[in-house]
């Protein structure tokens, strides 16, 4: 009987970011002076997941030296007053809103965010932008979208005119992933739940990204032994953090998976540093 060698599995990790959160705050700080003087205000709902981001994207941006201004509310009339109110307050040079929104309020709520404080490409104008742009080194992007392309070029992964499929189509995460790799001229695939061949079509792909939050959805019948798998998917269960890809299934089959915690997610809250960046750069000379 021929035994057949495993696959030596890079895992993907985020904690590299570390070193370029100390490139942009040296950058931010630059144009700033004191950044004690500014302020990030955050929205969050309470939706899903006990605002992990949150919560950790508070604790980065107070690592460069900003004041964080964590705002909670249910009502979407609050909501836009507040917005409106920040906006107009030259301390405040970033606002981000936690997804997803309150089943209660519109998506048009996020058009009052403005062009110029926009940390999460949530305004409609610095999406299409986004969407129509191939400058992705000034443009702002959907953190999601920018934390991906960060890993692949850290762990030197090819992702240029590559095969690649996304699962979830959800406007800032699948699709705005879709659109970033376009970009590279690479063809992409977005499935969903109701996709035919789902299995079949993901083990043909170069690069599969899972973005639907449903945990353990990839395990080894997605993969094969070339499968490069990025994990966006975040759930907490019985108090753990899980993603969507069963990562000791893929382990020793796929070429490589990110991690969950640990991965992507670090990516996301560095990213949102990097439009702070790219937004004080623009407007801010």
């Amino acid at each position: 009987m021929i035994m057949r060698n495993k696959t030596e599995t890079t895992l993907l990790k985020g904690n590299f970011y570390k070193e370029l959160l100390e490139e942009y705050k040296q950058k931010i700080i630059s144009y700033l002076g004191d950044p004690s003087v500014y302020r990030i205000a955050i929205f969050y709902f309470k939706t899903k997941n006990n605002n992990y981001f949150s919560i950790n994207q508070q604790k980065i941006f107070e690592s460069i030296g900003l004041k964080v201004k964590s705002i909670f509310t249910e009502d979407q009339k609050e909501f836009t007053d507040l917005v409106r109110q920040y906006s107009s307050d030259e301390k405040t040079v970033g606002i981000n809103v936690e997804l997803p929104l309150p089943k209660n309020f519109d998506i048009s709520c996020l058009y009052e965010i403005p062009v110029d404080k926009d940390l999460d490409c949530l305004n409609p104008v610095n999406y299409f932008n986004f969407v129509a742009s191939n400058d992705i080194q000034n443009i702002i992007t959907p953190s999601v979208a920018n934390a991906v392309i960060l890993m692949m070029r850290h762990y030197n992964i090819e992702f240029e005119k590559k095969d690649i499929v996304v699962l979830g189509r959800s406007l800032y995460t699948g699709l705005a992933i879709a659109h970033i790799l376009i970009k590279f001229n690479s063809t992409v695939q977005i499935l969903n739940e109701y996709s035919k061949d789902l299995k079949h079509k993901c083990k043909s792909a170069d690069i599969i990204i899972s973005a639907t939050g449903k945990v353990n959805l990839i395990n080894r019948e997605f993969v094969n032994e070339n499968s490069v798998v990025i994990d966006i998917g975040f759930e907490v269960v019985d108090g753990k953090i899980k993603g969507d890809v069963d990562i000791d299934s893929v382990k020793g089959i796929a070429k490589a998976v990110s991690i969950v915690p640990g991965g992507i997610g670090l990516l996301c809250n560095l990213s949102t540093v990097i439009n702070l960046y790219k937004l004080i750069k623009r407007y801010r000379i």
